[in-house]
């Protein structure tokens, strides 16, 4: 199970080239199917839990087999290049949440390590979480812009690389951080 799991999320991670590819190939069908199994399969594999990260994780596959389903549909690959977009507008919108029902989504991943936070470790998540909202204005700016631009190879290059660089820059300078502050 944990194969099948790392599997599905190394292709969600690679969902722009499904897409690039299947297109460039002229296979839109061949595409939907894909991400529809795809989709599914993570709906199947998620662990049971109750929280509000468990909701996400839900509701992102909803997500991409509605967007799945209405490109094939309509026969039109377009609405298949809103999921990087979608997916930033639901991370904006539980991290914003967050940031006015508390704990912060940040300080709930902190807690999961470190149970008991000072005032001074909980002020910092609650920067972080900001930052974070900023990071996903931007981000879904940008994958919107790769949208609406309607330039396939474009929209590829920032939603399946670009993008992820960026989060990986922003982890890892979060985490320099964090060991700076925390000595």
């Amino acid at each position: 199970m944990a194969i099948i799991k790392i599997m599905i999320n190394i292709l969600l991670i690679g969902y722009p080239f499904i897409i690039f590819f299947s297109l460039h190939h002229g296979h839109l069908n061949l595409a939907i199917l894909g991400l529809f199994i795809i989709f599914i399969l993570r709906l199947l594999t998620l662990p049971a839990m109750n929280s509000q990260l468990y909701w996400f994780s839900k509701i992102m596959p909803f997500v991409g087999l509605f967007l799945a389903s209405v490109s094939w549909l309509l026969s039109e690959y377009q609405l298949l290049l809103y999921y990087p977009v979608m997916v930033n507008s639901i991370l904006l919108t539980i991290f914003a949440y967050s940031l006015k029902h508390t704990p912060t989504i940040i300080e709930r991943f902190a807690r999961i390590k470190h149970h008991n936070l000072s005032t001074a470790q909980i002020h910092y998540t609650r920067n972080v979480t900001i930052f974070w909202c900023y990071f996903f204005v931007f981000n879904g700016s940008i994958s919107l812009f790769t949208c609406l631009i309607d330039d396939l190879q474009w929209w590829t290059l920032y939603n399946g690389a670009i993008s992820y660089c960026l989060i990986g820059l922003c982890m890892g300078g979060e985490w320099l951080l964090r060991q700076k502050y925390r000595n």
